[in-house]
């Protein structure tokens, strides 16, 4: 164990100095005219040590990797926010902080998640919230970006899809658990059609992409059959189709996907620079501040990896998603090592739906699928979605946990 905890320290320090190296570059450059962008910044690797500190003494058995691979993923963040929008930085740090705190608390409340199983009526609880959420926006949500997706509260805006991920995952555990005849599946599918559905009215493609693929995934975790895969697919093309010719903003996307250069001033204007970054950047980037990733629209949330191949190269690039292919590995692990059910599908649709956002926000901005506008884990500007990401590696990390606690007891018992 304490082989463990010094290799940990050793690579956390090495996150460290990558940090510290890039912003003192980034202060040289632009002279922060505020002291608390200052004392904020040297606040970020105070409070990593401390959340590894914690974790090591409060969860020995835990996920310790997580906190490492999110503190690079946060710092890569954190460097090009302040790059593009150093106004954000602040604001950015304290969600960060937020994050480690909902992780610890996902950690500790999933330890023991048999309750979530037991729940009277908790599969109605879990799909009437998710619903809940989702439709929220639709009667009382603010239009950013061209879709109806945020809540605003006294100039905070939320997006209630960013929970309503989780519990909908707390939901497909508990129905597919128990109910995998072809007639429930059905009633899944025609919920997950609704789901969608209100979605696109939102004009939240990404979303809508998220809940309904992971769904057939975990659909054919559970029963192994290419039938409904196959069904599930062929259904969402056949809406893809639908939707191109009844959405405006749908066909849009398409098209520029298809063919970006049709209207580079207009509508295609983001994704072209984007691709135009990340051609600029090579293997090796051109270096911070030598690059113009300013130049993408929306560049701190939904583009910030065209951001980071432009100054740190492909290679940069292709490190962000060996990081999050580790994080994909953990996830696995912990759903395969799980021994009740429900806690091994639990991890895995939440492994699943992070994956299937990695891909579909990095697929988006390179143009291997149409652009849909959900956010780089840990990495984009946004508070939804980074304290959410936090939450769904604590449940992923209290599950762990749960399951080591578990192995002692029976080791001790026998012994």
């Amino acid at each position: 164990m304490d082989e463990y905890v010094k290799t940990g320290s050793k690579a956390l320090k090495d996150v460290f100095w990558i940090f510290v190296i890039a912003f003192a570059l980034l202060f040289m450059h632009r002279r922060p005219e505020e002291t608390n962008t200052i004392y904020y910044t040297l606040a970020f690797p105070v409070l990593i040590f401390i959340v590894y500190y914690l974790h090591v003494r409060l969860f020995p058995l835990g996920e310790i990797q997580f906190v490492i691979l999110t503190a690079f993923l946060t710092e890569m963040g954190l460097i090009m926010i302040y790059r593009v929008a150093p106004e954000l930085l602040v604001k950015q740090i304290i969600w960060i902080a937020i994050g480690f705190g909902l992780y610890f608390i996902a950690s500790y409340l999933f330890k023991h998640y048999g309750w979530l199983y037991n729940l009277k009526y908790g599969e109605y609880i879990y799909i009437f919230l998710t619903v809940g959420l989702i439709i929220s926006t639709l009667f009382f949500g603010k239009e950013i970006g061209g879709a109806k997706n945020w809540l605003t509260f006294d100039g905070i805006y939320v997006q209630p899809a960013e929970a309503a991920k989780v519990i909908y995952i707390i939901f497909l555990a508990r129905y597919l658990k128990d109910k995998r005849d072809l007639k429930n599946i059905l009633i899944l599918g025609a919920i997950t059609i609704g789901i969608a559905g209100i979605f696109a009215l939102e004009k939240d493609l990404g979303m809508a992409f998220l809940f309904y693929t992971t769904t057939v995934l975990m659909v054919f975790l559970v029963t192994s059959n290419l039938f409904y895969v196959a069904s599930g697919f062929g259904l969402m093309a056949i809406g893809g189709i639908l939707a191109y010719f009844l959405f405006w903003h749908v066909r849009v996307r398409i098209e520029a996907w298809l063919n970006p250069w049709m209207d580079v001033p207009g509508k295609t204007y983001q994704i072209v620079q984007s691709l135009f970054a990340i051609a600029a950047g090579g293997f090796f980037g051109t270096g911070l501040f030598m690059g113009h990733p300013e130049y993408i629209p929306v560049v701190a949330s939904d583009f910030i990896f065209s951001a980071i191949c432009e100054e740190f190269g492909i290679l940069g690039g292709i490190a962000i998603i060996l990081v999050y292919f580790v994080i994909m590995y953990r996830g696995i692990k912990v759903a395969l090592e799980a021994r009740d059910e429900f806690g091994a599908l639990m991890a895995a649709g939440l492994i699943s739906m992070f994956s299937l956002q990695v891909f579909t926000i990095i697929g988006g901005v390179i143009k291997f699928i149409p652009l849909t506008g959900v956010t780089l884990p840990f990495v984009s500007y946004g508070g939804s979605s980074m304290v959410m990401s936090f939450f769904t590696l604590g449940m992923l990390n209290g599950i762990s946990v749960g399951e080591e606690e578990k192995e002692d007891v029976q080791f001790e018992a026998q012994y």
